[in-house]
């Protein structure tokens, strides 16, 4: 019977703040004897092509990227919160 330990990763994501997760639990197992597999779909897909310019930061639920309120009144709206 196989010892190995093993370990699969979804990447499902396709941000760059979601791209690193995988990579770093990856390579962590790894270094603590895992073999690991990741798993790249969805969104994921995004991260394992040539050309990476299309990946982006999302400011969806990430409280260090603040973004314009799309309701209220029309002076909250105007409000640049960058």
């Amino acid at each position: 019977m196989d010892d190995t330990k093993k370990m699969a990763i979804i990447a499902t994501k396709g941000t760059l703040d979601w791209a690193y997760p995988p990579f770093i639990l990856a390579s962590t197992a790894a270094a603590l004897g895992y073999e690991v597999q990741i798993f790249f779909t969805f969104y994921g897909l995004q991260m394992v092509r040539k050309d990476l310019s299309s990946l982006k930061v999302s400011p969806l639920g990430n409280p260090g990227m603040p973004m314009k309120m799309p309701f209220g009144p029309k002076w909250f709206k105007g409000i640049n919160w960058n």
